[in-house]
């Protein structure tokens, strides 16, 4: 039996509408199913094991534990029932409670930005920090002793600093404690937009007309040189200097980043960018925005032909044309991508190479043991 038999055994293609594998089917653009996720016309309804979404719409279940759900109308509706909180809703921006929103937890509100009461986490001393705020954002308290009636004034504390700022963004300053995560004891200050200093254990820094101008200066472990940075102006020029960095920028022309072993003091990682990440020379890849990228494992020529190899089993598939500007949208490919796909290749390690022409009437195998093309 033919190479192209065995395909059709395993594969059923009906141009781009229609395709079905063992562990997929799809009837484009409408339907598409693939292991726990299925697509009706995507993007407007997905469903997978967990969670559902139609449009703003979307429907969670915790399967793993079967204690948890949540069905949300993004941002007006939600209501759920989390393992820990137990059962909660809300009806933005009237009032409701949600367990966990962005980097927020515990998060109540009535009539916001009336009123909002939120707790976030303070790992370095393993305990929780609340906020208060009434006419978000303007007053604000914590539970550490922070508050803030901006923009008049603000008393912000954080692990083992302490900032304030007067008319913020005109006046601040801060004090430090010694911290061994960070440049150490000192204090800083800025006027803006005319001068600002940092004078740390670990780091020294002057600003000039800031964020324009700067200079700074930080202390590198274990007795290596102290890594510089000019910025004259940013973001036109900018130049770094350190024991495990060598960066210049003069942009949106020219940008070199080199990283250094700390050990060695070898190059790691080298890259060079033109007309600001336009071109992109990596040591393993190169990028030409939008149009051209090739690394391991993977080639893109856009629009028209983009290839990757698969790092467990090295197979390589390939197709003509590649319209979606963002390669290998697992959505895109199971709902889209064949309309505009009239070549597939798919090349093993030894050598074979099947090909597959107007989704699939038209199929052949080249390489280890070739045989004619089928109908």
């Amino acid at each position: 039996m033919s190479s192209s038999l065995l395909i059709l055994a395993t594969a059923l293609q009906v141009g781009p509408f229609y395709e079905q594998k063992p562990d997929y089917a799809a009837l484009r653009p409408f339907y598409s199913r693939e292991s726990e996720t299925t697509d009706v016309l995507w993007p407007v309804f997905t469903a997978h094991r967990d969670w559902w979404r139609f449009c703003y719409i979307v429907d969670y279940k915790d399967h793993a534990s079967d204690d948890g759900y949540q069905f949300s109308i993004v941002p007006f509706w939600f209501n759920g029932v989390d393992k820990e909180k137990g059962a909660y809703a809300g009806l933005f921006p009237l009032w409701g409670r949600h367990p966990h929103v962005l980097f927020m937890y515990d998060v109540r509100f009535c009539l916001w930005p009336l009123w909002l009461n939120y707790k976030m986490p303070r790992p370095s001393r393993a305990e929780w920090l609340e906020t208060h705020a009434v006419l978000w954002p303007f007053v604000s308290w914590r539970s550490d002793g922070s508050w803030s009636f901006w923009p008049f004034y603000c008393l912000n504390k954080r692990r083992e600093s302490t900032a304030q700022a007067a008319l913020w963004p005109l006046v601040t300053w801060a004090d430090y404690a010694e911290d061994r995560d960070t440049a150490g004891a000192g204090r800083s200050w800025m006027v803006w937009p005319l001068y600002g200093q940092v004078r740390r254990a670990r780091e020294t820094q002057d600003l000039w007309l800031p964020p324009f101008f700067s200079y700074a200066e930080t202390a590198s472990p274990r007795g290596l040189p102290p890594r510089t940075r000019l910025r004259c102006p940013w973001p036109l020029f900018e130049y770094e200097k350190g024991p495990t960095r060598r960066r210049l920028s003069v942009w949106p022309l020219y940008e070199s980043d080199t990283t250094y072993s700390y050990r060695t003091g070898e190059p790691t990682t080298r890259v060079r960018r033109f007309g600001w990440k336009l071109i992109e020379l990596y040591d393993d890849e190169t990028r030409v925005f939008p149009f051209y990228a090739s690394g391991r494992g993977h080639f893109r020529l856009w629009p028209f032909w983009e290839s990757e190899t698969d790092a467990q089993t090295g197979v390589t598939r390939g197709r003509f044309l590649a319209l979606f500007p963002i390669r290998w949208v697992p959505a895109v490919d199971r709902n889209w991508s064949k309309f505009w796909t009239f070549y597939e290749t798919e090349r093993t390690p030894a050598g074979e190479t099947k090909h597959a022409l107007f989704w699939g009437l038209v199929q052949w195998t080249s390489g280890a043991g070739e045989r004619e093309p089928s109908k």
